[in-house]
């Protein structure tokens, strides 16, 4: 069987002429292409070459052999290139699954800056909570995961990405918007919006009141971020929001303030063990983490 070394040594043989100009452009000694130029005419079983003053006149089956060598040639070459494109990741596919408050605004701009140098790279992007988020991964229909709670799953590798704050959002022209900061008892005074007590930020934010001496008490409930954020705007009350789901963005109608005692909160990215992260999985999730800053800058604080 004729490798692919040895159709190239025949190229540039039927391309030069001679074997030393061949053994020149290959970086080879002479007597190396000669060699390989025998084996190759041994292994086909005819000659592929007439000898004539020093040169080397290829045979029409030999011109054959290598016009159809030069396919193989572009198709090495386009897997070459498609290596280089997956190792820069600039092609290929990228699977992400997000809890709302950071896939529905922070991480859209991000992943358009991402793709702004890799315009052949397929996403794909879905909205979970952090057990779906969990799930996804560990079943293989997601590569990446991003939430703000901590996935707790056996078999996922968590790293905390980015930090970020809960901001009390108030309706314009609410008292609560007229105070620098808001001290978080005073939300137990007006109609509150919050999160039912089974969800990350609930249980986050009933600590905060706890650390206090303090029972939340909240008049409409409500599981994410980006709800509690569009009832404010709407004026039904005021709520406590994560500046991930404010990152850069002007809500119509609504202020926001930062609270006491703040109340930090932590991104998480999380990845499968029970399957190979790709490299463009492994950019995104460095890129995320270099570009989140900078969408939160300018949060109040």
């Amino acid at each position: 069987m004729i490798n692919a070394r040895q159709l190239e040594v025949l190229c540039a043989v039927i391309e030069l002429g001679t074997t030393a100009k061949a053994a020149e452009l290959l970086a080879v000694s002479q007597p190396a292409v000669s060699n390989m130029i025998r084996h190759v005419e041994a292994l086909a079983g005819f000659a592929l070459f007439e000898r004539e003053r020093g040169r080397l006149i290829p045979t029409p089956e030999a011109r054959h052999i290598a016009q159809e060598a030069q396919h193989l040639f572009m198709q090495q070459r386009r897997v070459s290139t498609i290596i280089e494109e997956l190792r820069g990741g600039t092609t290929g596919r990228l699977s992400i699954v997000a809890t709302p408050s950071i896939g529905q605004r922070i991480l859209p701009p991000i992943i358009a800056e991402f793709l702004a140098k890799r315009p052949r790279l397929n996403v794909s992007l879905d909205l979970g909570h952090t057990d779906q988020i969990a799930n996804r991964l560990v079943s293989g229909q997601a590569e990446l995961g991003l939430s703000i709670s901590q996935p707790r799953h056996s078999a996922l590798t968590v790293r905390s990405i980015a930090d970020a704050q809960l901001l009390c959002a108030c309706p314009e022209g609410h008292e609560l918007a007229l105070s620098r900061v808001v001290q978080i008892a005073a939300l137990n005074h007006a109609r509150h919006i919050s999160y039912s007590v089974d969800t990350p930020l609930g249980q986050v934010i009933d600590a905060a009141f706890s650390s206090r001496g303090l029972e939340r008490r909240y008049f409409f409930e409500v599981r994410h971020t980006m709800a509690a954020l569009e009832l404010v705007a709407n004026g039904v009350g005021v709520a406590l929001v994560d500046s991930f789901a404010v990152a850069g963005r002007d809500v119509p109608g609504v202020v926001l303030r930062p609270i006491d005692p703040p109340i930090s909160l932590h991104a998480h990215s999380a990845t499968s063990k029970l399957f190979p992260t790709s490299n463009v999985a492994l950019q995104f999730q460095t890129f995320f983490r270099e570009s989140v800053s900078e969408h939160l800058s300018g949060m109040p604080s």
